[in-house]
C-alpha cells in the first residue's frame, strides 16, 4: 500500500494551514451552534464546507484519472491531482439505495430502501444533512433526490427541488446564489447530484463531436454487434465529458468565492455502468464499484490509496469533519486519518447485496445475491434463481488476473482444494456480515 499524502503536502502553504487550523469563527444568529471543530491542540477552527459530488451511473473506468486515454475529464483529473484517490469504493448497484446509504450511513437492508420504486421513504431521523445543519451548516440539495420532501431530511434550500438540475434545466444559478450568500459566514454543505451521465446518452453536440471519430478498442469478449458498442462507448465518453464540464462550473464558483481552501470536496458515483458487461443492478464490479476522490481543504498534492472503502465510510468521514459524533449503530469508519497522512481504517473485505428490483418485500425476500471481495478475490452467492443462475450457486473471480469477471473459477476449477476453501471462507464471511448487521435468513438458505 502506498503511503498517502503527508499533512504538509495536503495543505497549500503555511497560510492556508493556519487559516484552517486557527481561524476565528464568525457566529451567525441563524446558525447558533457556529460549527466549531478542534485541531489536535484543542484550538477552535471553522468546520470545512463540504461539496459532495455524486455522478449518476458512471463507468468507473471511463475517467482520465482512472487511466482511460480516450476520456476528456480535465476538471475531475485536476481534482484527482489534489485529492486522495481510493482504489476501491463499493457503492450500491442501484441509484436510490446508494443515495439512501449516503444520507443515512447505513446499508440497504438496514434502511429498507432496496430499489428505486417503492412506496416507503427513508426514515429522516439522523439524516446526514440534518446532522450537518445541527452543527451550523447551511445545506443545499442540487439534483437527484428520491425521498420526497428534501426539507424533512435537513436541507435548508432550495425552496423547490430541481431534480433535473444541470441537465434538462441547464443551470446552476440558484445553487451559485446559495454559495454567494453563505460564502462569508460558512460552513455550507452541497449535495451535488445531476442526472449525469445517466441514460439517455444524448449529449449536446459540443460534447459529442470530439468523440465522433474516436478509435474505440473492441474488447475480446464482445459479441457480433461491434458497431452498436462503438456508438455506445462514444456517447458514454461524451456524457462523461458533459458531467466534467458541469462539475467544472461549480468548482470554479467555489474558487471564485475564495472558498476552495475551506472546502472538503468528495467525488463518487451512486453505482457503476458498462456498455458491454453486467453492471447496474448486478453484483459484478462494473455495477458496484465507484471512483472515490477526497480532497481536503486546501489540498494541492494527490495520492492514490490502495485500500477498500464502503459507501458508509464516506458518510462517516463527512460527519467527522463536521465535528459530529457517529451514531453508535453506524457501520462506517472515517477516512480522515488517511487524509491527514496517517494510517486509516482498512476493510479486509467489502460486502453487499443485490436486490430484485421487480420484487416487493423485506430485504431477505428481495435479495438475489450476496457478494464480497478482498484485495484480489471476488465472491458471489446467489440467493434466488435468475435466468440460468440458480439459488445456491456460487461464483469466484480472480480480480488480479480477471478484472472484468469473465472466468468464473467456481465453474472451471470447482473441486480444487484452493478454490473450494476460498469459496467456503468467503461464504462464511458474507453470511456472517449479513446476519451480524441485521439481515434475516434468506429463504434460499433456510433448512429444508
Amino acid at each position: 500500500m502506498r503511503k498517502p499524502t503527508t499533512r504538509a503536502q495536503a495543505f497549500h502553504g503555511l497560510g492556508a494551514l493556519a487559516a484552517l487550523l486557527g481561524a476565528a469563527v464568525v457566529l451567525v444568529a441563524s446558525r447558533p451552534l457556529a460549527q466549531r471543530a478542534s485541531d489536535e491542540s484543542g484550538r477552535a477552527t471553522r468546520a470545512p464546507n463540504i461539496l459532495l459530488a455524486i455522478a449518476d451511473d458512471l463507468d468507473p473506468d471511463h475517467l482520465g484519472f482512472a487511466g482511460n486515454p480516450l476520456a476528456r475529464t480535465p476538471n475531475l483529473d485536476r481534482l484527482a491531482s489534489a485529492a486522495l484517490s481510493f482504489s476501491v469504493l463499493y457503492a450500491q448497484p442501484v441509484c436510490r439505495p446508494a443515495l439512501a446509504t449516503l444520507l443515512s450511513g447505513r446499508w440497504p437492508h438496514q434502511t429498507g430502501i432496496l430499489r428505486n420504486k417503492q412506496a416507503t421513504n427513508l426514515d429522516p431521523a439522523g439524516a446526514l444533512p440534518a446532522r450537518l445543519r445541527a452543527r451550523g451548516y447551511a445545506t443545499y440539495c442540487a439534483g437527484k433526490f428520491w425521498e420526497g420532501d428534501h426539507h424533512a431530511y435537513g436541507f435548508s434550500a432550495p425552496d423547490v427541488l430541481d431534480t433535473s438540475f444541470a441537465r434538462y434545466t441547464g443551470g446552476q444559478d440558484e445553487l451559485f446564489e446559495f454559495l454567494e450568500h453563505n460564502a462569508a459566514t460558512g460552513p455550507w454543505f452541497v449535495w451535488w447530484a445531476p442526472s449525469l451521465p445517466h441514460v439517455p446518452h444524448d449529449p449536446p453536440a459540443r460534447f459529442r463531436q470530439p468523440f465522433e471519430d474516436a478509435a474505440i478498442p473492441i474488447p475480446k469478449w464482445l459479441p457480433e454487434d461491434k458497431e452498436s458498442y462503438v456508438a455506445a462507448e462514444r456517447a458514454l465518453l461524451a456524457m462523461d465529458s458533459w458531467l466534467d464540464d458541469e462539475f467544472a462550473r461549480v468548482l470554479a464558483k467555489v474558487e471564485e468565492l475564495g472558498e476552495r481552501d475551506e472546502t472538503l470536496i468528495v467525488f463518487l458515483a451512486d453505482n457503476g455502468w458498462s456498455s458491454s458487461l453486467p453492471s447496474k443492478n448486478s453484483p459484478h464490479e462494473k455495477g458496484v464499484r465507484s471512483p472515490l476522490l477526497v480532497a481536503p481543504p486546501g489540498s494541492t498534492h494527490g495520492q492514490r490509496v490502495d485500500t477498500r472503502v464502503d459507501l458508509v465510510d464516506v458518510t462517516a468521514t463527512l460527519l467527522d469533519y463536521a465535528g459530529a459524533s457517529l451514531d453508535g449503530e453506524s457501520p462506517g469508519h472515517s477516512l480522515r486519518p488517511w487524509l491527514e497522512g496517517r494510517a486509516g481504517p482498512v476493510r479486509e473485505r467489502l460486502f453487499g447485496v443485490a436486490y430484485d428490483r421487480g420484487l416487493e418485500g423485506a430485504p431477505e425476500d428481495a435479495a438475489y445475491a450476496l457478494y464480497a471481495r478482498d484485495e484480489r478475490w471476488k465472491y458471489i452467492l446467489f440467493l434466488r434463481t435468475i435466468g440460468p443462475v440458480h439459488a445456491g450457486q456460487q461464483a469466484l473471480y480472480d480480480l488480479a488476473e480477471d478484472p472484468f469477471e469473465l472466468h468464473d473459477l467456481a465453474l472451471s476449477k470447482i473441486g480444487e482444494s484452493g478454490v473450494d476453501q476460498r469459496m467456503a471462507a468467503f461464504r462464511a464471511a458474507a453470511l456472517d456480515w449479513w446476519r451480524t448487521t441485521g439481515g434475516k435468513e434468506p429463504p434460499a438458505l433456510a433448512p429444508r
